[in-house]
């Protein structure tokens, strides 16, 4: 989209604004704008709240996985009431759980035996997306240290309550990427890498879920030295954490070569192994791998490296 510059009163210059976007963010005349530049790009970010988006979807006839899926996808996408039709009772049961669990702020409005509506009553504060995400890391890191705790004093009992941890992780994560996408100028340039970065951190939580499930019933003691490869994962979770909200190259190199090292760890350890054993190193593995996926992000929109890598300009 192109917009012509106009002089106004001889000192002014102006832009229209599209009439499309000022109508869904209910911006009028006299209204103030959030206005951000960064290099050639001016952005801005209206404080209104939007005129909520409507959807309808059928759900009969689907599994409650992919109903979950698509339930969730659309909370994601932003949507702001949705109209849900369905041809079995217990498709209403797993509504019920992601707006009590999941939907942060949405309640159902309305419900028969063949339909029901979720509506998001309460406002969207985009300035709450940082406390959010800390929060999201913060939570996810606790996790991991309470499984090692319970792991290294054979309490396996307790991971039964750690686990409940993965829910609030969710509804965190669910939370940002929500605002992402309702206010994407708001994080303009950021957004999608912000978007990778919280995608696997949910990811590596259902990894931390899925040792929770997997040890909740065992009785044998965990072998020290598998023990010291989860410790190595929780810090390297947390040397991202702290990269991320105090951004450093030279940290930031550190920790992808302790990825050499776990999976250097992980391999010396295959052989004699129970099940539960293989299973566990699975999945510290599976979550390395998504930690290390951070770094191309982080360092994205982490304006400091600036002074250490800088773009390519035309000679002069």
């Amino acid at each position: 989209m192109k917009r012509k510059v106009i002089l106004q009163g001889g000192k002014s210059l102006m832009v229209s604004l599209p009439i499309k976007w000022a109508k869904k963010f209910n911006v009028n005349k006299g209204d103030e704008l959030e206005t951000e530049v960064e290099g050639e790009r001016v952005c801005y970010a209206a404080k209104g709240e939007t005129k909520g988006r409507r959807v309808s979807v059928n759900l009969s006839g689907l599994s409650e996985r992919l109903i979950r899926y698509i339930l969730s996808g659309l909370h994601k996408s932003g949507y702001d009431e949705i109209e849900v039709h369905y041809d079995d009772q217990e498709v209403l049961n797993v509504i019920e759980d992601l707006t009590k669990n999941l939907f942060v702020g949405f309640a159902i409005i309305e419900q028969n035996s063949k339909k029901c509506v979720l509506r998001c009553i309460s406002k969207q504060i985009p300035s709450e997306f940082d406390i959010a995400l800390r929060r999201a890391f913060l939570v996810t890191l606790s996790m991991g240290d309470s499984i090692l705790s319970a792991l290294e004093s054979a309490q396996f009992e307790q991971l039964s309550s750690i686990v409940k941890l993965e829910n609030t992780n969710n509804q965190l994560t669910n939370f940002c990427e929500r605002l992402l996408n309702n206010y994407p100028f708001i994080y303009a340039r950021k957004q999608h890498f912000l978007y990778v970065i919280i995608w696997n951190l949910e990811k590596v939580c259902d990894d931390y879920k899925y040792i929770c499930h997997l040890l909740s019933k065992r009785r044998t003691p965990m072998k020290a030295s598998m023990l010291g490869v989860f410790a190595k994962v929780n810090a390297l979770l947390r040397g991202y954490y702290e990269v991320f909200y105090k951004f450093d190259l030279e940290q930031l190199h550190n920790l992808i070569q302790e990825r050499e090292v776990i999976e250097g760890d992980i391999r010396s350890l295959m052989g004699n192994l129970d099940k539960d054993e293989c299973m566990l190193l699975y999945y510290l593995l599976s979550a390395t791998y998504k930690i290390i996926d951070f770094s191309a992000s982080m360092v994205s929109i982490k304006q400091e490296i600036t002074q250490k890598v800088q773009p390519n300009t035309p000679e002069s």
